[in-house]
């Protein structure tokens, strides 16, 4: 078991920087639409395609029904859907910005739903290799190494980022030495160079991909395979995991709401550098690096259902932060990115072990599939409703919230409405006990 933890984290320290460079979410993405001129629509497409490629996680299972080994299909398909990323800046070759957006929408698109198959397919695998009573504490090891490798890497690139911006820090002046900064760091350039970034991430995503080959892959046995039918229909049969699915849709739903508009509304409105959001980027991981083993034990020792009790209440604060920040005034930001960074570290692990839990031994894909797909579907549905009911401005006695902001109260309140179905779930497996 040593050697497949030992593989998984090293693999997982280039996934996390491919992830940050050129996935969906990325920063750097989000820089690259708002070049592209993107619309606020355009951007809830942005957010929503991540999750309705959540959709195609149930093809992981039938990939997998009359198959014995799951390394070769769980790196081959990933591949696949990061080769694509090479291709990302081929968006500014088109004429017009609106169809080089299309394209890079439906190449996100295509690259997403693939690497969410192979992610299923991933779950599962290491699943069987990881004992359910320390699953907590090893995916929260994990992920505070994968978070502060994708930090750095994050911060290096998003400091030559803003050399193309006006004032762009102490490099941009170092290099206006010999270099003319008016000529070479212009926003066309900033472009080009975000291209750059994207083929980056493509090569260190393929070497995370060598080194995931390494890792070991127990062979399945399919003396009682079920057929596919009965394989997601019993999942549905059990009255706890469709109060958990109740929980998951609602809570997807909410966090839909205003998901597209957190990094433009940094860029546009509060008007801050790529410097900055790294900055918040930083602490908000800072904060999940120190939580995360905190939530590891948290969950082996009292379940996974209270530590997302805490999560819930702390996600609906979060959003309301956002309605007092301004262009002059936005230092509650980093208090903010605190607090976000560990929930969000709690809700991670939560989200990935509190399905694991429920489903019975040998069920955990299918079970992870239809919640991902579901859940995934609950916040395409959000997201895009959101950027095709875009709010106006709204004057609340002396204070006028952007329409951004409006979003995020919404979507606050809803968050901790989520609490009504969660407190149905009941739990009874994940729980190692005290010893006395």
């Amino acid at each position: 078991m040593s050697r497949a933890y030992r593989i998984s984290v090293i693999e997982g320290v280039f996934a996390q920087i491919y992830g940050n460079l050129g996935n969906i979410g990325s920063n750097f993405i989000t820089k690259f639409m708002v070049l592209l001129s993107a619309s606020p629509l355009q951007f809830s497409v942005l957010s929503a395609l991540g999750q309705v490629a959540a959709v195609f996680q149930p093809l992981g299972v039938a990939l997998m029904q009359r198959l014995k080994r799951r390394k070769r299909v769980c790196v081959a398909i990933t591949a696949a859907g990061r080769f694509l990323t090479f291709f990302l800046g081929a968006a500014l070759l088109f004429a017009s910005p609106r169809a080089g957006i299309v394209f890079l929408l439906a190449l996100l698109f295509v690259s997403a739903a693939l690497q969410a198959v192979g992610s299923n397919i991933w779950i599962a695998w290491v699943s069987d290799l990881i004992p359910i009573g320390i699953r907590g504490r090893f995916f929260a090891r994990r992920n505070q190494i994968l978070v502060f490798s994708g930090l750095v890497a994050g911060y290096i690139l998003s400091y030559g980022t803003d050399l193309f911006e006006t004032g762009g820090g102490a490099l941009r002046n170092f290099l206006g030495r010999w270099l003319d900064p008016e000529v070479l760091f212009t926003p066309r350039n900033q472009a080009w160079w975000l291209a750059g970034i994207f083929v980056l991430a493509g090569i260190i995503g393929f070497i995370g991909l060598l080194i995931l080959s390494r890792q070991p892959d127990r062979k399945r046995s399919l003396q009682e395979q079920m057929s596919l039918k009965r394989k997601f229909s019993e999942p549905l049969k059990n009255r706890n995991f469709r109060l958990l699915l109740a929980f998951g849709v609602w809570w997807m739903l909410a966090i839909g709401v205003g998901s597209a508009f957190w990094g433009p509304f940094m860029l546009k409105k509060l008007q801050m550098s790529m410097f900055q959001m790294q900055l918040y980027g930083s602490l908000h991981m800072g904060a999940s690096l120190l939580s995360y083993s905190f939530w590891g034990r948290f969950i082996d020792r009292w379940g996974n259902k209270r530590a997302m009790l805490i999560c819930v209440l702390l996600g609906g604060l979060n959003p309301m932060f956002w309605l007092f920040m301004t262009p002059a005034n936005h230092s509650i930001l980093w208090f903010e990115g605190l607090l976000s960074g560990a929930m969000w570290a709690g809700n991670a692990v939560v989200t990935t072990n509190f399905v694991l839990a429920i489903a019975g031994k040998g069920r955990e894909q299918t079970y992870s599939a239809l919640y991902g797909a579901v859940g995934g579907v609950a916040m395409m549905a959000s997201t895009l409703l959101t950027g095709a009911f875009f709010p106006q401005p709204l004057q609340i006695g002396a204070r006028l919230l952007e329409p951004e902001q409006v979003v995020f109260g919404i979507g606050g309140i809803l968050r901790w409405l989520s609490l009504i179905p969660l407190l149905a779930v009941a739990e009874k497996r994940s729980v190692v006990p005290s010893r006395r």
